[in-house]
């Protein structure tokens, strides 16, 4: 009789007395075992490798497989299985245990050959494509792993494995945007995947690739927070906050909207290419997919009659706009520059409780958004003009500006940054042809 796709987890859920659930059903199928009698064909090693299955049912499954007597389970996995329980090894299983075990003495090339070979007669045998990837990977040939498991799950797209040494691969490729995918895929198609788990439970932050600095932040900005980029005019404040979305879109290929309130699009790109940063980009209003794009709403403000902007809910607009690319497109990162321009927009009756809103949704949005505000206050040490965002907001960085032999330096400092430990001291910024670095010693 023939067994459809539907039917065929039936068939798992009991092997000679043994009663399976669909946990462990779901656990042998996702390793490639699509039928009993292709888990029949396997050694006890490989059935003990299967995730999600202990040790002692590896044991109970195989010898049920092979013999309607149980018998003793054994006490390593190591252990020479009696004669009489032992089932004669098929050539591709012969020639794959030789590979690995090539693999495992260093002698990866010969390991390939073999499994190349396998390849040659069977080119969807999926036990050879994960023994090949998982030498690329140990040998650190990422790109050349990622594309084996790629072709694997081509071939088996509910197989979890592959999706997780995918994601391994390009965690190691500094692509943790896409590595994190292939996990949470891993991790839909297996609850149980240990790994996919630990993986998505690390702590996901953002780099700013200014040098020195993401060491004092332990990697990074933490991923959505609201934070305070700070400083009077003149500190470099755009050029700071830009150059980190050039790198997260040039490095990681994160998705990036500069929202600029003041500066043109034209005058602010203009500028950053002065600073070395070339990446193309496009305004929001006819681009898609790009990863930096530049939202020009200062070209708003000029082309809307007084009326027109006196009628805008600027913060309700702000948030609409960013909401409606996050759903459509992905977005990581968000600048705003800057607060005083929409301050000088919009009339707040009560500051206090409708700038807590306004940090609200913009956290709902789920990305890290970097805020743009002067310093303001009698000696401008105050971060914010109402003297509330400073609470509101995850995270501060300062850039300060000091007086020295008739030359203006700059400083940089963190002044919160929550879920992070850091130093509080103020640190040198330079700024040259190689970007933003931070002076520590």
């Amino acid at each position: 009789m023939t067994t459809t796709d539907e039917d065929a987890p039936d068939e798992f859920m009991q092997i000679l007395g043994l009663e399976l659930s669909r946990t462990k059903v779901k656990a042998i199928k996702d390793a490639g075992y699509v039928d009993v009698e292709a888990l029949s064909k396997v050694t006890l090693d490989e059935i003990i490798d299967i995730k999600g299955i202990s040790k002692k049912l590896a044991q109970e499954i195989y010898y049920a497989l092979h013999l309607a007597e149980e018998p003793q389970p054994a006490e390593s996995k190591d252990e020479i299985v009696p004669e009489e329980w032992q089932t004669e090894k098929s050539e591709d299983e012969i020639m794959l245990e030789k590979g690995l075990e090539l693999h495992s003495q260093g002698k990866w090339g010969q390991a390939l050959q073999i499994i190349n070979d396998m390849l040659e007669k069977d080119v969807l045998n999926t036990g050879a494509l994960m023994a090949k990837a998982k030498i690329y990977l140990d040998r650190e040939k990422y790109q050349m792993a990622v594309d084996t498991y790629d072709q694997i799950t081509e071939i088996n797209p509910e197989m979890d494995g592959p999706w997780v040494g995918k994601g391994e691969a390009l965690m190691a490729m500094d692509q943790k945007v896409r590595a994190m995918s292939c996990f949470k895929k891993a991790l839909a198609l297996n609850p149980a995947n240990e790994i996919a788990q630990e993986k998505l439970g690390e702590e996901d932050r953002l780099p700013t690739s200014v040098d020195g600095l993401d060491e004092l932040l332990e990697g990074g900005i933490p991923a959505k927070h609201v934070v305070l980029i700070c400083g009077r005019a003149g500190s470099m404040k755009s050029s700071f906050s830009y150059y980190v979305l050039h790198k997260l879109s040039e490095k990681q290929g994160r998705k990036t909207v500069y929202m600029s309130l003041e500066q043109s699009r034209q005058s602010l790109l203009k500028h950053m290419r002065k600073l070395g940063l070339k990446k193309d980009t496009k305004n929001m209003m006819v681009s898609d997919m790009d990863d930096l794009v530049v939202v020009d709403m200062a070209a708003l403000r000029k082309e809307s009659s007084s009326d027109t902007i006196d009628n805008i809910n600027w913060p309700n607009s702000i948030i609409n706009q960013l909401r409606s690319y996050k759903e459509s497109f992905g977005c990581d990162a968000v600048v705003i520059d800057s607060l005083s321009a929409l301050y000088s927009l919009t009339t707040f009756k009560n500051p206090r409780s409708e700038l807590f809103f306004f940090f609200e949704k913009l956290r709902d949005i789920g990305v890290t958004v970097f805020l743009i505000s002067e310093m303001c206050g009698e000696n401008q040490n105050q971060f914010g003009q109402y003297g509330v965002e400073e609470f509101l907001a995850d995270g501060i960085i300062h850039i300060k500006t000091e007086e020295y032999a008739n030359r203006a330096n700059l400083f940089l400092g963190v002044v919160k940054m929550r879920e992070t430990n850091h130093p509080r001291d103020y640190f040198p910024l330079i700024v040259d042809q190689f970007g933003f670095g931070i002076v520590k010693d």
